[in-house]
């Protein structure tokens, strides 16, 4: 269809109101259109006040595509009168519509960014009127966002980094300029106006636009070090200050200024240069601390009216402190009682009393999850500092242990029924982060945390608080000191035992349990080890508890009884027959969860046999086994009923582990029932899953199962090859392949049949390719001689690997590469036929067949390829097929335009020279592909390239 102006009005409107199909196709017609050279036309036509607010946001948009995407279409004797008719079409939409006004300022910004801001000052010039001051912040607004993420090359980056740099602070100037209004002693009887107020959101969103200049590009220039842009803070926060004082309720647009101010103020002190400049960041935070106090304390109230301006001022306080923890940490230390060591102390309350904001999270208030992190970086730079002096100071320990009983407060759970499901998943993360920054306060206070958490447990009213406070135990398991009993944690465990008892709230009970599967390994460690009869009894009790908690509490006690049966052995055998009964008798709706549930109870069950004797646990274990059989069969008879019975299977087979004898015992019983498994190509995948797990656990003892495990394998591969299948063979192959000759038949009866389904696509089934090509390269690298079982098929594989090395998945291509990489160091003289078509295809792949993030693979292809011992041409069947890599890769790369027309013969030859040279660096070779890579996808002088190559520099 012609890109005439009624056409595109015409697509325009259907995109707007059609239906949803015909605004698919209209969208992309109309982005098409914007690439086309007419497009420099029609989009002035479009930008007529006469045509609808739709038309002329497309034409806006066009001019910013064309300005961005086609630039090389303007010719340089052009760039004047597009500026020209820039600055007309602002001019004509000062008034509106917003949305085009917006649009066309930041064309004109990226109209600047295209020529390197040659001259901002001249360019901006017919904006610094004062009638015009509102369009000039919104084009100074947008040139840094646009400079952020426009796609630029080096050299003009580099540019316009150093010309906005350059003008950085006169701007910031202007921006305190206008914000000084605020001291006005006008506003001390009456309030600012609106429109003032909305200048001071426009003036202070352009201000921070300038602080975030170029990210980890910025350069601090003398006039925009911290100390020279307090004065701009200060105004920043008196803007907060006064709006907040004249308004009890911040809201609309007051509320729009504090927090683009505030925004402003995290952005000028938050930098990486910021941290030179402790005494300067110090005076920020008194002044932060000055502003927030009073406010805090007059709305720090559950459901406040002003939780968002709480909110705003609490992440600045966050984000200043994180930046600044080191000075922080030095202030509330230091023996001097200055105003700047008072406001960092200040700080830190304030972030204290905001962890503790009165009321429940999600409901009453929004803010306490915003501190989690500022802990996180204030007790790592106390343990940074802990190293060098051994010791914590006492101020830390005051405000971790107050924090500590604050988690725990906040742990405090309302009502189910007061939570929707949106709000209950924001809970379920908050308590994680509670549970994370629990273990920031074991960093400083150690083991004193115990103590705190009993007394907060024993003095609870109510089974909420004595739930958070075991909640805030089970966070601290992974630090319990094993061997070692400790009187505060043995009690709270009791306490948690006396609740997986007795607790008749789901919470409580459930949360009991965790912190009774949690410790299992410490009680593991310490049961055994005499003292105290509570101590020796403790594994015992646990598992007791847990299991009789199973009618109540199914989840939470059969994960925490298979914790505990697994860490805690002498209890668990001594309980074995309760727990297969256990086992046994569950029985749940058949839900993905009671599934779920099995597979652990099943797993307790395996772990207590494994520990029991075996003229004990031979007779329970040969009970449960016929009962998984007949769930074997049934699940047979029934496929669409799910794979629980074959996964609780896999379950007792992995626990058993430890116990070799028992795992044949559950085999041999097990196995009659898989032969129908492989013969349905829906349940071939959960047979393969059993006998994984069944090699996995019989490792050293396979031999005596191992023909009807081979004889399950051949025949599922047979109705269906799958990966999981490939792990069974390469895991027997590798342990057993010297002792049993089978291995031969079971290896080739899998890649056979494996190959043959990926001959038509090797990208129709990445599993199966990224199975096939690791097993292939298990062998290859340590057992080649096994390569010789399948020699009359190598030949087809290789080819097959060349096919699956230009698939986009990146599973299949890596493990395609890393074959041909191991064959080419172990049997080079089977590779060489095929290795001037495989380096072609290397090429091809680094040249852009296949997606960049698949790069370094084909990097050890070649050096592989390179590193090989390649038969010289008259040295036996395969002479006359080159000398190595340094053949193949001048003889591709001397096709004109290969692999891209964008690489030159210069680039090809700079290539070969560093690929050829390099025998030893993995990292070199990568280097070099990356490199030529950008070259040949166009991508040289790119924001991507400046990306690659400063993350290469930054691991180098």
């Amino acid at each position: 269809m012609e890109y005439s102006p009624q056409n595109l009005e015409y697509a325009v409107s259907v995109f707007y109101n059609g239906e949803q199909s015909e605004r698919a196709k209209a969208h992309a017609w109309l982005t098409a259109a914007q690439r086309v050279p007419e497009a420099w036309n029609f989009v002035w036509d479009f930008l007529q006040p006469s045509k609808g607010t739709e038309i002329q946001f497309y034409a806006a948009t066009t001019l910013h595509t064309k300005i961005l995407r086609c630039w090389n279409e303007v010719p340089p004797e052009s760039y004047e009168e597009l500026k020209n008719k820039l600055l007309e079409a602002v001019f004509t939409y000062s008034k509106g519509p917003k949305i085009v006004t917006n649009r066309l300022c930041i064309s004109l910004a990226a109209f600047i960014l295209q020529q390197g801001t040659v001259d901002l000052a001249a360019i901006l010039s017919p904006l610094s009127t004062p009638e015009n001051t509102a369009l000039l912040l919104e084009v100074l607004t947008v040139i840094p966002e646009e400079y952020n993420s426009m796609t630029m090359g080096s050299s003009l980056r580099t540019k316009n980094r150093i010309a906005l740099q350059q003008a950085c602070p006169a701007v910031l100037d202007d921006m305190l300029r206008w914000l000084q209004a605020v001291y006005n002693p006008e506003y001390t009887k009456e309030a600012p106006s609106e429109e003032t107020v909305q200048n001071w959101v426009t003036v202070a969103t352009c201000a921070c636009s300038w602080l975030t200049l170029g990210g980890e590009d910025a350069a601090e220039h003398p006039r925009g070090s911290l100390p020279d842009r307090m004065p701009l803070c200060r105004a920043l926060l008196a803007v907060v200050q006064l709006l907040s004082t004249w308004n009890s309720v911040v809201s609309d647009s007051a509320l729009d200024a504090c927090e683009a101010c505030l925004s402003g103020v995290r952005a000028a002190a938050s930098t990486s240069a910021s941290v030179r400049y402790p005494e300067s960041a110090l005076q920020l935070l008194a002044h932060l601390a000055a502003l927030t106090a009073p406010l805090m304390a007059r709305d720090n109230v559950p459901n406040s009216v002003n939780e968002e301006l709480l909110s705003a001022l609490l992440t600045c306080c966050v984000a200043v402190g994180e930046c600044h923890a080191h000075a922080l940490v030095k202030a509330a230390e230091s023996a001097d009682d200055s105003d700047t060591t008072r406001g960092a102390r200040q700080v830190i309350e304030l972030i204290l009393a905001a962890q503790a904001a009165p009321g429940h999270y999600p409901i009453h208030e929004t803010r306490s999850n915003l501190t989690f992190g500022f802990w996180y970086t204030l007790q790592d730079e106390l343990l940074n500092l802990m190293d060098r002096t051994n010791d914590i100071h006492q101020v830390w320990k005051q405000v971790f242990s107050r924090l500590l009983e604050t988690l725990i407060t906040k742990s405090i759970a309302p009502a189910d029924a007061d939570l929707s499901k949106d709000d209950l998943e924001l809970l379920r993360c908050y308590r994680q982060d509670t549970a994370d920054s629990v273990m920031y306060c074991y960093g400083v206070l150690g083991e004193w945390c115990w103590s705190i958490v009993r007394c907060s447990y024993e003095g609870a009213e109510g089974e909420a608080a004595r739930e958070a406070a075991l909640h805030v135990f089970a966070a601290l398991a992974d630090a319990a000191p094993a061997h070692c009993v400790k009187p505060a944690l043995l009690q709270l465990l009791q306490h948690a035992l006396h609740a997986a008892h007795t607790a008749t709230a789901k919470p409580l009970l459930s949360t009991a349990l965790d912190c009774l599967g949690g410790y299992a390994t410490w009680v593991g460690s310490v049961a055994g080890a005499g003292g105290e009869a509570a101590v020796s009894s403790l594994g015992r009790e646990c598992v007791h508890a847990a299991g009789a908690a199973l009618p109540r509490c199914p989840a939470a006690a059969a994960l925490a009884l298979r914790k505990l049966a697994a860490d805690c052995s002498g209890p668990a055998a001594a309980l074995a027959p309760d727990i297969v009964q256990a086992a046994q008798s569950f029985q749940g709706s058949g839900s993905k969860s009671d599934a779920w549930v099995r597979r652990q109870l099943v797993s307790a069950a395996g772990a207590a046999l494994a520990a029991a004797e075996r003229h004990a646990a031979a007779p329970l274990l040969h009970a449960l086994a016929r009962s998984l059989h007949a769930d074997l069969v049934a699940q047979a008879q029934s496929p669409a009923g799910g794979a629980s019975a074959a996964e609780c299977c896999a379950a007792l087979l992995g626990a058993l582990a430890p116990s070799g004898a028992l795992a044949v015992d559950l085999f041999r019983v097990l196995a009659p029932a898989l032969p129908p498994y492989a013969s349905n190509a829906a349940l071939v995948e959960s047979m393969f899953h059993i006998l994984k797990q069944t090699v996995s656990s019989l490792i050293d003892e396979l031999l005596p199962v191992v023909s009807d495990v081979a004889e399950l394998l051949i025949a599922g591969f047979n109705t269906c090859p799958c990966a999981s299948g490939l792990d069974v063979v390469k895991l027997m192959v590798m342990s057993v392949g010297a002792e049993w000759a089978g291995c031969r038949n079971v290896l080739r009866a899998s890649v056979a049949p494996s190959a043959r389904l990926l001959t038509q696509e090797p990208a129709a089934r990445p599993d199966l390719t990224e199975g096939l090509f690791t097993l292939l390269q298990t062998i290859t690298k340590k057992k080649p001689q096994y390569i010789d079982w399948i020699d009359d098929m190598l030949l087809n594989l290789i080819e097959l690997a060349l096919r699956a090395v230009r698939v986009w998945e990146a599973g299949g291509a890596r493990a395609a590469c890393g074959w041909l990489s191991a064959l080419a160091a172990r049997r080079a003289h089977s590779l060489q036929p095929y290795a001037p078509a495989l380096t072609a295809t290397a090429l091809l792949c680094i040249g852009g067949m296949t997606p960049r993030n698949q790069i370094e693979p084909l990097a050890d292809l070649l050096l592989s390829l390179n590193r090989a011992a390649w038969r010289e041409p008259g040295q036996g069947a395969e002479a006359g097929q080159g000398a190595g890599l340094a053949t193949w890769l001048r003889s591709a790369l001397a096709v004109p335009d290969f692999p891209t027309q964008h690489a030159t013969d210069p680039h090809k030859h700079k290539f070969i020279q560093s690929i050829i040279k390099e025998k030893s660096s993995k990292r070199r070779i990568l280097e070099s592909v990356q490199e030529f890579s950008l070259v040949c996808r166009g991508l040289v002088d790119t924001e991507y390239a400046r990306q690659t190559i400063a993350s290469k520099q930054l691991v180098a």
